[in-house]
C-alpha cells in the first residue's frame, strides 16, 4: 500500500514537468523509443540493449559534434549495420530536440 501511495505521488509531481516538456521534445522522445531502442537507452539513467550503442543521455552523444548532420545521413545511409531510417527533417529536429533536452540541468 507505501508503495502504491509513493507511485502515485511521484507521478503527480512529474505531471507538471511532463505537461511543460516542449512538443519537439515529446515527439523526438516518442521517435526515439520507436526508432531508436532496439539499440539505444532511450531513458536517462538506461542500459543500451547494444553495449556498442551509446545512451542517446551520454556525454558522447549529446556532444558529438555536427550530431544534427549524423542524425539527417541516417537517413539515407545508416550506421553499424543500421538500415537507414526514413527520417523527415522535422523528425530530426524533433530527436535532437530530445536528445539535447537529456543533458544534466
Amino acid at each position: 500500500m507505501r508503495r502504491a501511495i509513493a507511485l502515485v505521488a511521484a507521478l503527480s509531481l512529474a505531471a507538471p514537468a511532463l505537461a511543460k516538456t516542449p512538443a519537439p521534445v515529446k515527439r523526438g522522445h516518442e521517435l526515439a523509443r520507436q526508432a531508436c531502442a532496439s539499440c539505444h537507452a532511450v531513458e536517462p539513467g538506461g542500459t543500451s540493449p547494444n553495449p556498442k550503442a551509446a545512451p542517446l543521455a551520454s556525454r558522447d552523444m549529446r556532444h558529438v559534434a555536427g550530431i544534427e548532420g549524423r542524425l539527417a545521413r541516417l537517413t539515407r545511409e545508416g550506421h553499424y549495420g543500421m538500415p537507414p531510417q526514413a527520417l523527415t527533417d522535422e523528425q530530426v529536429r524533433d530527436l535532437l530536440a530530445y536528445i539535447e533536452s537529456l543533458a544534466p540541468r
